[in-house]
């Protein structure tokens, strides 16, 4: 996906098997993979970003999000998806810059300012039962201890988020979301301007619905 700061790619690998570059199937609303231990979707579009207050955030010049659909049809040990940028102009400066339910990263070139976000590992507990599964909910322990062998990462050029999820079993499915927001920087924008991060700060349903 193409952006004002580079081109951003997405990837899975399930259990040391690498999604190729090239899905077996185009869908009306993205890419479907299947293999005999899992099926995999990656929808990616453009939504609206959640938040309208005019006194927290302005609009933003791009706003797209993807969403991972991954479906266990036998126990799966390790999966990993990953949205990152390949490469970036020159001058681009990056930094993470994450919060409360959300992992995030900035990018900015001093005339365009970007947010590339999704869950943390708190969030991917919170929403057990609806995006993930039900049994995640009792992995909150794991986060608050910091003994979890799974959860979100930042790479380390930060210009990149990844995310290990916990093992899935037969039958469970998890959405998992990346959103990227962007805008061009205005004389009369606030020092402390956060309507990229804002905008990134959505779950699943928001971006399917558009």
């Amino acid at each position: 996906m193409r952006t004002p700061l580079g081109v951003l790619r997405f990837s899975a690998v399930v259990d040391g098997h690498r999604v190729p570059g090239a899905a077996e199937e185009a869908t009306a609303d993205g890419l479907r993979w299947s293999h005999p231990r899992f099926g995999l979707e990656l929808v990616v579009k453009p939504f609206e970003p959640p938040c309208s207050d005019p006194d927290l955030a302005r609009p933003v010049d791009g706003c797209w999000g993807a969403v991972w659909r991954v479906t266990a049809h036998e126990p799966l040990h390790r999966v990993r998806l990953a949205a990152a940028f390949a490469a970036v102009p020159p001058g681009v400066e990056a930094q993470w810059d994450g919060g409360q339910g959300l992992t995030a990263v900035e990018l900015h070139d001093g005339r365009t300012v970007l947010h590339l976000g999704g869950p943390d590992d708190e969030d991917l507990c919170l929403r057990a039962g609806a995006d993930v599964p039900a049994r995640w909910g009792g992995l909150l322990e794991q986060v608050y201890r910091r003994s979890a062998k799974w959860g979100s990462e930042v790479r380390p050029d930060h210009r990149g988020l990844a995310w290990v999820l916990p093992p899935m079993e037969p039958g469970e499915h998890v959405l998992v979301q990346a959103a990227v927001a962007w805008r061009e920087l205005r004389p009369d924008d606030p020092e402390d301007d956060m309507s990229t991060w804002w905008a990134v700060l959505v779950n699943p349903e928001h971006v399917l619905r558009g």
